[in-house]
């Protein structure tokens, strides 16, 4: 009875919840900024919403003009001593929200009456996305009988955010958690934090997109942010559009910050997603299949080759030698069949026994006739993942004859201080991806053995990884392609019958 009371409890507060949390940020707009700025948020189509309003200690009548509205929905946070910047703000509302949805209005921007319902709207129609921001018109302050313009308007394209921020703040709603995932604002940064801010949530692998519809207004005012700090700016020849010198790296800054962890460390949504994102958890997965030998001195060499932890996730596919013995209580999941199930059917089964087994961040392929040749290649990968979950990567691969080092190179690139070299797909000698990557995906390919490494790097490509190597280090196919073929003639006479037969 008790547990039937707690969970009706539970339900009436998820009720209470309010579907969107407005994160306003104020200081010293009372007279015509502010109140406009309230009015917009009030007089939305969308009523479920709260608004939190963040004064970073004004000397006007901020707080008194906040209180001339009555309204229930709003939540007022007044700081006694002021921080300077509008970050600390928006992150005390993060912590104070309570929204399904979180979005942010600059006090000296508008809100069009449509602008929650249209963004919302599409979120609850998709799912899949985690992101979206409309169009603005923009005004300019001391220029009342200026009919405007429209702002920059651009369909979401992930590489060209790195280059330029087209997203402005007060246009966004987005899902809760990817403020949490990230860490909130970046209270370090002086300007651009809204262009940190998505550069981050997009890295972390969110699925962003335009609503082509205007539904703020943008004021320029000699006040603002963007006009008292200077930045480098020119403009691009091709597009014809000002581009700015950010202060912050966007290929390489990383995703998680410790801004809201700083606020409130004792907070279980900041304490989860803290230790996901800086201590993740890993899962490495492997299929056996006879050839002990390869199989040990793969295990020898993972075991030596790094300091990191991972839970390692193993299927034998009907090996008549000693694998199995071996494999007893080396593993954190163990399953076998009797006779070859493919490797279709043994990835499928490791990848649903990791989900089942834990919350793992990444997941590693790892064939067990791989061989790590140098130590350190996981922390090195993992400070990769740390500063951008959609790469798929495997350390540089020798000993295949038929294609050495791997697939050919399309590209080059460092991320901080590591040079990468982006592929068309990578093998599946040693594969590392962020695990989100494998929630929708599980193999099709119906051959016992067959083309399943370049499935997946095709359909982790339609899902934004990118394929590279991390030419830092090294991992060896055993004895080499041809070594291998000579030591198990028959192994290799079988797996071209294996080619020929489905499942």
């Amino acid at each position: 009875m008790e547990d039937w009371i707690f969970i009706v409890k539970m339900e009436k507060e998820l009720e209470n919840k309010p579907c969107v949390s407005v994160i306003l940020t104020t200081f010293n707009r009372a007279k015509i900024f502010l109140p406009r700025a309230i009015n917009s948020v009030l007089t939305q189509t969308s009523k479920d919403f709260e608004l939190i309003i963040i004064d970073d200690a004004s000397t006007d009548d901020t707080e008194k003009v906040v209180k001339s509205f009555k309204d229930k929905r709003i939540k007022y946070i007044k700081h006694i001593k002021n921080f300077g910047s509008d970050t600390r703000g928006k992150n005390e509302g993060i912590l104070a929200s309570k929204g399904r949805y979180l979005a942010y209005l600059d006090d000296d921007n508008e809100w069009l009456p449509y602008h929650l319902e249209k963004l919302l709207e599409k979120l609850k129609n998709n799912p899949e996305l985690d992101l979206v921001y409309c169009d603005m018109w923009m005004y300019d302050s001391s220029r009342p009988k200026w009919e405007g313009q429209q702002g920059i308007a651009m369909d979401f394209d992930g590489q060209f955010l790195l280059n330029r921020c087209f997203i402005d703040t007060s246009e966004v709603v987005h899902k809760r958690e990817w403020a949490f995932m990230t860490g909130g604002f970046d209270e370090s940064l002086e300007k651009f934090i809204d262009w940190n801010m998505w550069v981050r949530i997009m890295k972390a692998g969110a699925n962003m997109q335009r609503v082509p519809i205007i539904a703020s207004n943008y004021y320029l005012n000699p006040k603002q942010k963007s006009s008292r700090i200077k930045s480098k700016g020119w403009v691009d020849p091709e597009t014809g559009m000002t581009m700015f010198e950010p202060s912050f790296k966007p290929s390489s800054c990383y995703i998680h910050q410790d801004w809201l962890y700083k606020l409130d460390s004792k907070n279980k949504e900041v304490l989860t997603h803290k230790e996901q994102e800086t201590k993740p958890k890993v899962a490495i997965f492997t299929i056996t299949y006879d050839r002990l030998d390869y199989t040990k001195r793969m295990f020898k060499s993972l075991t030596k080759s790094t300091e990191y932890p991972w839970d390692w996730f193993v299927h034998d596919n009907g090996s008549k030698d000693k694998t199995l013995d071996f494999l007893e209580g080396k593993t954190k999941g163990l399953s076998f069949s009797s006779e070859n199930s493919g490797l279709t059917a043994a990835s499928n089964n490791l990848i649903d026994k990791i989900f089942n087994t834990g919350n793992y961040q990444i997941i590693i392929k790892a064939d067990n006739d791989c061989e790590f040749m140098t130590h350190g290649w996981l922390e090195t990968q993992i400070d990769l993942w740390k500063m951008n979950h959609l790469l798929y990567m495997s350390p540089y691969p020798e000993g295949m004859v038929d294609n050495p080092g791997g697939a050919p190179r399309i590209g080059y690139s460092t991320i901080g201080p590591y040079f990468i070299e982006v592929a068309y797909h990578l093998s599946g000698l040693c594969a590392m991806i962020d695990a989100k990557a494998y929630k929708n995906f599980r193999w099709k390919d119906k051959f016992l053995h067959g083309n399943q490494d370049r499935e997946a790097s095709i359909a982790f490509g339609k899902l934004r990884y990118m394929p590279c190597h991390v030419p830092l280090h090294r991992v060896m196919h055993q004895q080499t392609t041809a070594g291998q073929h000579k030591k198990y003639p028959a192994y290799f006479k079988r797996r071209v019958e294996e080619k020929k037969t489905q499942v």
